[in-house]
């Protein structure tokens, strides 16, 4: 219920906490340029207080996954398929993809528990869809069917 009358100074003048601008967090000093680009796009896409310091690991290991998958793929990209003729190279080649496997599914593991990936179909769109795409006729639907033959 509001008070009656004129309002005080003292009412008027109530002290707000002061909430700053949430900070991005930073990336750790040890990382490669490569590591900090990756972490700047990563962070930078989303809003400010989605990442705490608590992240900070996994997104320091997204980054060098993202990073030496990509050192992999320049290797494949320069990979000469004359050297698939030959065993050796038929084994580095070999070797070259199961690297590159192993890193994206690290990465996109990663990419998951930061929830920086966009999931495929949220469950409530699935029950929606469920629903409003029903094979079974509704009752209104069956009534008008029986009076039409």
């Amino acid at each position: 219920m509001a008070t009656r009358g004129r309002k005080s100074i003292a009412s008027l003048t109530v002290k707000t906490p002061d909430i700053g601008v949430a900070q991005r967090v930073s990336p750790p000093a040890t990382m490669s340029n490569a590591e900090m680009a990756v972490w700047a796009e990563v962070v930078n896409d989303q809003p400010a207080s989605a990442f705490t310091a608590t992240h900070r690991p996994l997104l320091e290991m997204y980054c060098r996954h993202v990073v030496n998958n990509r050192i992999i793929a320049d290797e494949l990209i320069n990979f000469d398929r004359a050297w698939l003729a030959d065993d050796d190279g038929l084994r580095r080649y070999d070797t070259l993809l199961k690297l590159s496997e192993r890193e994206s599914r690290a990465a996109s593991s990663l990419a998951t528990r930061l929830r920086i990936t966009r999931q495929a179909i949220d469950q409530q769109t699935v029950a929606r869809a469920l629903t409003n795409n029903s094979k079974t006729q509704k009752p209104w639907q069956m009534l008008t069917h029986e009076v039409e033959s």
